[in-house]
């Protein structure tokens, strides 16, 4: 029934498109019928049922089709095509809209071309059956005609990508590709005789992108072809140095010694003779290949970096954007060696003290902005990489830098910094000859991390809590590190981050605790603050049912999962029932989808654990709350069965898809268990007439109850699933749209034309 009403309303619906009358004033409409489409349209047969083949051959025959019907036509072909095999008729359907689309004057309308231009993209990939109805040479002349006229730059994006994909694909062998491929090469060759702009063009960029891509189209004229590029990395800007330079690198993969000793004649001169700036672009393409000797390319990206000439009158001043690139390029080309390891430390001392006027003298720029970034990627460097020599000089410059800095990025980078230098400090410490300078730095650190949880801004506080976690988490078997993570009382600034005035500190200082309570050091913690544990999760628990925040909530129902094994043993029982009662009551209730999440996974870590313990030491599984009698007189996990999967069944029928989807999986394994421990139960099934019962005989009774439960909801959600899957109320409902629109365009209210999804 439902299959049958949604073809009968998209016939309909199709059929409206292709009418005059058809004024759809918004395109989110045409994008969700589409995405709807391409959901529900997932055989060639059914897209002749509903109606979809008629509309394709409908729309090719129709004079008068409007360019927008034309364009969601165009693109529901390469929707479908990328997935469906059709038949020859269907292919014959679909290339006679292409040709009729290429015949007429369709390809001046923008929104046509661009949308035919990236269907046959597709095509190329996916239905290259199609191609042989069509004419190849006509389409990649005016795709490439498309490139020339530079009339828009998606279009110009469409044209480029498609014939990039020709090149990539089967059709590169054929005549018509072969023909393209003169007109590409004869634009590279025409770069220099030409005098091209230093801003390249369409058609240009698009020769160079084929070219990079497959050099090996153009090994044939590579004469006439690495002229034009050597020009191009002399004369253009930063994007047309790096394209050119990426060629010459692709295209000298292949070629011989001798013409490889000509490719590094040619590149090493012009490397001398280019500004800094384009000279650094070209040589991180460089740095990985094996053109130019990486000792050489070293010594030009460091170039920039050597501030000592800057007192020698006779050097070139280097200019700020310079040593930044140079740092970006010593980054991502991950050089690790002692000497640019000194450069880059260096840099990093003169920004930290107060050398600005040498900088402001020589370069004459905004002097703020770019110690920042000159800043931002030492540190980056000495993150990644520190030689041994320098860590006592780099982590005394790092420490002042955090001491002074009044951004808090600079001050996150620091600490990271930090994060690794530290625990090689406090374990040298003992044998340094300088103790009083170390011992300087490390109180600098903890008078900043101090000051900052403390700051008015609230990325320095959340910052400063971070650091502990990470500490923390690096550190756990480090004494000397722990020491002096707690004289600096951090964790005291830490647990005090939680009842922050900003959500996000919250949030970070709940994940602090976490990491502080899953480790050895809760005692050291709960006596600084003088609090017990007890109280301490009351505070958590507060935070899950009355924080106004999301973040918060997420966080402090994490703890409480992650923490649940180890705190069961230390809290009160009283403590214990708030918990399981909060995760039975408000938690499923709460707005955040995330927080729902995180209540399946505790209800899911208890049944597991129930499970487990019950099999391994044929103990009596609790069913319900009850139960706690049958404990013997042992400390057991309050938590019963019977609470789980009311809590689970109740998700399991969540608004929320995730929610509700997640919990049906996890469902699926309880009531495999359940199953299992039911055939253990009977005498008659378990194989040994054993009469044992698993369960307290008050619950047994319960448990077929509990099974039958899970079974009737994963069977109504199965059902409701393939429902929603195939045939959903809001396909029907957007048909129901677009025939609304279906009338006297007198009669229509513009307002309620629109219709956003």
């Amino acid at each position: 029934m439902a299959e049958t009403e949604y073809c009968k309303k998209l016939q309909q619906a199709l059929e409206f498109l292709q009418t005059t009358k058809c004024q759809i004033h918004d395109d989110t409409l045409y994008q969700k019928l589409l995405d709807d489409l391409s959901e529900k349209v997932i055989s060639a047969e059914f897209a002749e049922k509903c109606g979809v083949i008629s509309f394709i051959q409908a729309t090719g025959k129709t004079p008068d089709v409007r360019p927008d019907t034309l364009v969601f036509a165009v693109q529901l072909i390469g929707r479908l095509v990328s997935k469906i095999k059709f038949s020859l008729v269907h292919l014959n359907i679909i290339s006679s809209l292409i040709e009729t689309i290429l015949s007429n004057k369709w390809m001046e309308n923008l929104s046509v071309s661009c949308a035919l231009l990236k269907t046959l993209t597709i095509i190329l990939r996916s239905a290259k059956d199609i191609c042989a109805n069509i004419n190849l040479k006509e389409i990649f002349m005016k795709s490439f005609d498309v490139l020339r006229e530079e009339r828009s730059i998606f279009l110009s994006r469409a044209a480029s990508d498609f014939i990039n994909s020709v090149f990539t694909s089967d059709m590169a062998e054929s005549e018509e590709a072969k023909c393209l491929l003169k007109e590409l090469q004869a634009t590279i060759v025409d770069l220099k005789t030409k005098d091209c702009q230093r801003v390249l063009s369409p058609s240009v960029m698009c020769s160079l992108r084929v070219l990079e891509r497959v050099p090996c189209y153009f090994s044939e004229c590579f004469d006439e072809i690495f002229d034009p590029l050597i020009w191009l990395m002399k004369n253009g800007n930063t994007q047309a140095v790096t394209t050119a330079t990426r060629c010459i690198c692709r295209l000298s993969e292949s070629r011989s010694e001798m013409e490889v000793v000509r490719v590094k004649s040619q590149i090493s001169p012009l490397l001398n003779m280019l500004d800094s700036v384009r000279c650094l672009h070209i040589a991180k393409i460089l740095y990985p290949v094996n053109l130019i000797e990486k000792r050489d390319l070293e010594d030009l990206i460091v170039r920039p970096l050597q501030l000592d000439n800057l007192k020698q009158p006779s050097s070139p001043s280097p200019c700020l954007s310079a040593i930044c690139q140079s740092l970006t390029v010593i980054n991502e080309c991950n050089i690790h060696n002692p000497e640019i390891c000194n450069q880059v430390y260096k840099v990093l001392r003169m920004t930290a003290d107060g050398q600005e006027e040498i900088i402001d003298t020589f370069f004459s720029q905004n002097l703020i902005s770019w110690k920042t970034k000159i800043q931002i990627r030492c540190l980056e460097y000495l993150e990644s990489y520190v030689c041994e020599e320098l860590i006592p000089f780099a982590f005394s410059v790092i420490s002042n830098i955090t001491a002074s800095s009044t951004d808090h990025t600079i001050y996150r980078k620091c600490l990271d910094c930090l994060c690794i230098l530290l625990p090689w400090i406090l374990s040298s410490s003992r044998h340094s000859s300088d103790t009083s300078t170390v011992t300087s730095d490390l109180c600098k650190i903890r008078d900043s991390v101090q000051k900052n949880f403390c700051s008015m801004d609230w990325e320095f506080r959340d910052t400063s809590c971070e650091f502990v976690k990470k500490l923390l988490e690096k550190n756990k078997e480090s004494q000397v590190m722990m020491s002096w993570i707690l004289d600096s009382r951090f964790l005291v600034f830490a647990y005090q981050a939680v009842s922050d005035g900003e959500s996000y500190v919250r949030a970070t200082g709940l994940s602090t605790l976490q990491t502080v309570l899953t480790s050895t050091h809760v005692t050291s913690l709960l006596q600084d603050i003088g609090s017990s544990i007890d109280e301490v999760i009351s505070g958590v628990l507060d935070i899950c049912n009355t924080d106004s925040e999301a973040f918060p909530r997420r966080s402090a129902v994490t703890l409480l999962s992650h923490c649940w094994g180890t705190l069961l043993e230390q809290l009160q029982p009283d403590t214990i029932q708030n918990i399981t009662q909060s995760f039975s009551l408000s938690l499923p209730s709460d707005f955040d989808w995330e927080v729902k999440l995180k209540v399946v996974d505790f209800w899911c870590i208890i049944l597991k654990n129930v499970f487990a313990a019950d099999i391994t030491t044929s103990s009596r599984t609790v069913v319900f709350s009850g139960c706690l009698k049958c404990g013997r007189g042992k400390k057991r996990d309050p938590s019963s069965v019977a609470t789980a999967v009311d809590v689970l069944l109740k998700l399991s029928c969540d608004y929320d898809p995730s929610v509700s989807k997640k919990t049906h999986q996890e469902l699926h394994w309880i009531s495999e268990h359940l199953e299992r421990l039911i055939v253990l139960e009977n005498p008659l099934t378990n194989g040994h007439g054993d009469t044992g019962s698993f369960w307290c005989s008050c619950c047994s009774s319960l448990v077929q109850e509990i099974y039958d439960k899970i079974k009737e909801s994963k069977e109504k959600y199965d059902m409701e699933s393939k429902f929603i899957t195939e045939y959903d109320y809001n396909s029907l409902s957007l048909l129901d749209d677009i025939l609304s629109l279906d009338k006297g365009q007198e009669e229509e209210d513009e307002e309620n034309v629109i219709d956003c999804y």
